[in-house]
């Protein structure tokens, strides 16, 4: 934003510049749908592949620009491996010079959720971000692992 000659500074965090914030809180009852089941999400076997966590059913419920839910999860042994889907083109309202951008906020906003799930569950977690140094054709990518432990 810009007033005259002031320019509002960028918050940094390490590398990181600061893009979105999100408010969390608690709803009154009956201000929000009976039952989150029948938001139109993807299925859990479009965006979870292998042994399920108790709350894997919960995660596809982080929101995401124009509902494009661009995550998927591999689950072997103590990993767990997040990818983002890249695929070009339009998304909803959302133009397709767009997409990439809100899609790896959604990436970021997917992996606080399953921070949170991990936490609440009890569950330790080492977790690595993985710049994104695929070609542009490459439409799964790698962006987190995570190694966890119950307990």
């Amino acid at each position: 934003m810009q007033r005259g000659d002031q320019r509002q500074e960028s918050i940094q965090r390490g590398n990181q510049r600061f893009v979105i914030m999100m408010a969390i809180a608690r709803v009154p009852e009956g201000s929000f749908r009976k039952n989150m089941f029948k938001a139109k999400r993807k299925s859990l076997q479009e965006i979870w592949q292998g042994a399920m966590l108790p709350f894997s059913d919960i995660i596809r419920f982080a929101p995401s620009a124009c509902n494009t839910q661009p995550w998927f999860v591999e689950h072997a042994e103590d990993r767990l491996r997040v990818f983002r889907y890249r695929k070009p083109g339009k998304r909803g309202i959302m133009p397709a010079n767009k997409v990439t951008y809100y899609n790896r906020i959604d990436i970021g906003i997917f992996l606080f959720f399953l921070e949170v799930c991990l936490t609440n569950d009890g569950y330790g977690f080492e977790s690595i971000q993985i710049p994104e140094n695929e070609p542009d054709h490459v439409e799964k990518v790698l962006v987190a692992e995570y190694r966890i432990c119950k307990g």
